[in-house]
């Protein structure tokens, strides 16, 4: 579903400025944010950024940015707009306005609600709700409209309430764009509820906001409106064709799928329901692309940059010998004073030299292991999904519906793969932007292991699992509970990845031997062990040290760079020999 646009406020200026200015650039964003040319709207919302920022209006500033992310999310270029919103957050840090970084966090939950991830869209969703400001009520507004366009096709009567909460709000801010593009998207959600009556009520309001507010009234729902009161009017030929008046190409066949299958005609409802899962594989698949060569366009910026200081060092090096080539042409006894002090220097560039060198490896060394470790992660599950697409393509080949359960079930199985290695990937970038976490939660030690050992005590595993809690119960610290499960989760998952069948894995809490103002979790597996050599490398990003394991080599570079921001570490203990154990420290004050 097409995503908004968000009107930005021009309080604060003089009645002739809003006349012309401000209200023409406006307009022009408006009219480009509803079309495909890129480089029309890249102008005009570039235009208008400039002038509000001229103006003082930081909030309609920081609004431009928000409609050009949006603007990139709607033509799918989700890795784009997730750059553009860490420079926005690192805007917003260097100016002092902390008041409007709700504004980035809703962003990432727009990012992640398309590209799959419901429930951490949620998330993002209510911590902007806990962020923004609530004498800003266009503010709130909009994340009320993005919680009700999450939850619309799973929990539409949610969904609801949540449109109208922001319609209340809309209504009495007096903003009559806003208002109609609220009512406009209260038809689809009522579409969604399948409730008719409700279809045609919003219908008539909004057809008749159309009429009488002219270049005030919204136009992103107008169609997806026409094609739901076609529907509500059981018009379902009518209803078909409007849905080629859409520039989304999914939603074109989500609808028809959906008009297929409630005018009865089950036979094209499935077959459009193919084309529909093809386009968006193929979207996805699109997405996914620029994505890897987004990242990797960034491994190869840091390769250039090294590059270029090596150069410029060496340049150096080549002017400093050149000034002690001079002093000694101007005397011996100056040179000799000050010999000393010129070869230190030229040592401390050589060492920079090297350093710069050795940075440029190792980019062009991660640069490769990252992009083998995507081909063959990534691939292996886009070739599952398609060989069975091809098989459900053609239903004669299917005899059973357990048949078609499991290749259904295979297929859910490689997607979820496929998203949890881009969220990776986002999560580690994400978190090289963060350099403080907040620790405002009081966590119980003991149950903290205890909830991570649960899920492995319901079934059958093929490994034998211990909990040793050598704390007190009563035993608590100040952290940050979500970001220490996750530091577990991710050695748990290691622990399991490398643990043979018949194996042992111990959960100990401790405090350290030596710091008793410091509270130790440890996780002990009977695995293969890490090699004499690789006990700093397998921290590295995209480090793999048995390529043959399933992952692409983030899980320990993660869960020591957000240990180390919560004033921690985590450390492998080379004193086990028996497999490997990897320690979590934290500050217990």
């Amino acid at each position: 579903m097409a995503l908004c646009f968000y009107t930005i406020n021009t309080s604060g200026q003089t009645k002739s400025q809003e006349d012309t200015t401000a209200a023409n650039l406006l307009q022009k964003v408006r009219n480009a944010f509803n079309q495909n040319n890129e480089h029309n709207f890249y102008v005009a919302i570039g235009d208008y950024r400039k002038y509000l920022l001229g103006e003082g209006n930081m909030n309609g500033y920081y609004l431009c940015w928000k409609n050009e992310v949006l603007y990139d999310v709607n033509h799918n270029h989700f890795y784009r707009a997730l750059r553009k919103t860490m420079k926005m957050q690192a805007e917003m840090e260097r100016r002092g306005d902390n008041n409007e970084l709700y504004k980035v966090t809703q962003l990432r939950g727009i990012i992640y609600s398309l590209r799959g991830n419901i429930p951490l869209a949620h998330q993002y969703f209510e911590k902007a709700l806990e962020q923004v400001d609530h004498s800003q009520v266009q503010n709130l507004a909009s994340i009320y409209m993005d919680l009700s366009n999450i939850e619309m096709d799973t929990q539409p009567e949610e969904a609801m309430k949540h449109l109208d909460c922001a319609i209340e709000i809309i209504k009495g801010d007096g903003s009559k764009y806003d208002y109609s593009d609220a009512i406009g998207f209260k038809v689809i959600v009522a579409y969604a509820m399948r409730d008719w009556t409700a279809v045609n009520t919003a219908f008539n309001e909004y057809i008749t906001m159309k009429e009488e507010l002219g270049e005030d009234f919204s136009t992103t729902y107008y169609y997806y409106a026409l094609i739901c009161k076609a529907v509500a009017d059981k018009h379902y030929d009518d209803a078909i064709k409007l849905t080629y008046n859409l520039t989304n190409s999914t939603d074109i066949y989500k609808f028809q799928t959906e008009i297929y299958e409630l005018s009865g005609d089950t036979q094209r409802a499935f077959d459009i329901q193919k084309h529909y899962m093809a386009i968006k594989d193929s979207v996805n698949n699109v997405i996914m692309s620029e994505e890897i060569m987004g990242t990797a366009n960034d491994l190869e910026s840091a390769e250039a940059r090294s590059l270029t200081m090596e150069k410029h060092n060496t340049l150096l090096k080549y002017a400093i010998n050149g000034i002690v080539i001079a002093g000694l042409l101007l005397g011996l006894l100056i040179y000799r004073m000050n010999k000393n002090r010129y070869m230190r220097k030229l040592q401390r560039q050589n060492h920079d030299l090297l350093i710069a060198r050795d940075k440029a490896q190792e980019a062009n060394r991660m640069k490769i292991s990252f992009l083998r470790n995507m081909s063959h992660e990534i691939r292996t599950p886009l070739n599952i999904i398609s060989g069975y697409a091809q098989i459900i393509s053609d239903p004669r080949t299917l005899t059973s519906d357990a048949e078609r359960a499991e290749i259904a079930k295979r297929i859910g199985h490689s997607t979820d793969t496929i998203v949890r290695i881009v969220d990776e990937i986002l999560d580690i970038s994400s978190k090289e932007s963060v350099h403080y976490i907040d620790k405002s939660d009081l966590v119980a030690c003991n149950d903290l292991l205890r909830h991570l050992a649960e899920p492995y005590q319901d079934y059958d595993a093929p490994f034998g699992l211990r909990l040793e809690l050598l704390l007190k119960d009563s035993c608590k610290f100040m952290t940050n509970r979500k970001e220490v499960q996750k530091i577990l989760n991710h050695l748990m998952d290691n622990a399991i990845k490398f643990t043979p069948q018949g194996g042992t894995i111990t959960l100990r809490s401790y405090h350290h031997k030596l710091n008793q103002n410091t509270i130790c979790f440890s996780v002990t597996d009977t695995g293969c062990g890490i090699k004499d050599g690789d006990e700093e490398k397998i921290f590295e990003h995209f480090y793999k040290s048995d390529i043959y394991k399933e992952g692409v080599g983030l899980g320990l570079s993660v869960a020591r760079r957000v240990a180390r921001q919560l004033g921690g570490d985590v450390v492998l203990d080379t004193r086990y020999k028996e497999g490997s154990r990897f320690i979590l420290q934290l500050p217990k004050d």
